[in-house]
């Protein structure tokens, strides 16, 4: 008996699209998502960093969210469309860390091919993430002023500063060079500069710093010296994205 699939995402039919761009770089990309950076800005900016600009990125901001919905696969953003060099081939990727890990490979960004360098980016990524999801869960998404005060120290005290003491220790050994695996931007990388937005969103200099954290704020100074990155930050869509963003989210 064939069971139907349970949603055009999954559809084992997408295997030749993967097949066929997997390793192409020459993609043209959209990104579903709402008006902020949210869970979406690191997939824009592994796009932005891939493809040396953003002239190939596409931002759909969702507003009509109740109706779209249910169209999706979890009910959730964002999504990526990629779209061949020809516009013949299409790929549908669901799910942030799918969408970041997907991009992540296409682009080079797991260190030299190693398993070993691969694991150590997930590894370091990995923690980050844990790291945003619990800014977003315990400050971004809440919105009473006094729950996010509340919460506050407890987000410092139990997962901001145990991340700054770990990764600033490992980016230490590795040369304090602004990267997790020898010398070469890595997922890793990425993850961190965008983290560390977060925090200082919500601390200022307070946590991190060029004086306090060095070797982590080396990452940040890294990142800024990627000429596309700092095209796509001096935009207009991306400073209305970051409008939006503090006054949604507070950061």
């Amino acid at each position: 008996m064939v069971h139907p699939v349970a949603h055009p995402f999954f559809d084992p039919a997408q295997e030749a699209a993967f097949n066929a761009l997997a390793d192409k770089t020459d993609s043209s990309f959209e990104i579903r998502y709402f008006h902020v950076h949210g869970q979406g800005g690191l997939a824009r900016t592994l796009i932005v960093i891939g493809t040396n600009g953003h002239s190939r990125l596409t931002n759909v901001h969702e507003g009509d969210w109740a109706d779209y919905k249910p169209t999706t696969p979890f009910g959730v953003m964002p999504l990526l469309t990629e779209t061949s060099a020809d516009g013949k081939t299409k790929l549908q990727v669901a799910e942030s860390d799918a969408i970041e890990r997907y991009l992540a490979r296409k682009f080079g960004l797991f260190g030299n091919g190693a398993a070993f360098q691969e694991v150590l980016v997930n590894t370091f990524a990995n923690s980050t993430q844990g790291l945003i999801m619990s800014i977003f869960n315990s400050y971004g998404l809440i919105e009473d002023p006094a729950i996010r005060i509340k919460n506050k120290g407890p987000l410092i005290k139990d997962n901001i500063a145990p991340w700054i003491k770990y990764h600033e220790q490992h980016l230490q050994a590795n040369g304090a060079n602004g990267h997790y695996v020898g010398n070469k931007l890595t997922l890793a990388d990425v993850k961190t500069d965008y983290v560390i937005g977060m925090i200082q969103g919500l601390s200022g200099e307070e946590l991190i710093s060029e004086e306090k954290t060095p070797a982590i704020w080396k990452v940040r100074q890294e990142m800024d010296k990627i000429e596309a990155i700092a095209a796509w930050k001096a935009s207009e869509e991306y400073k209305s994205i970051g409008k939006e963003n503090f006054d949604f989210l507070g950061y």
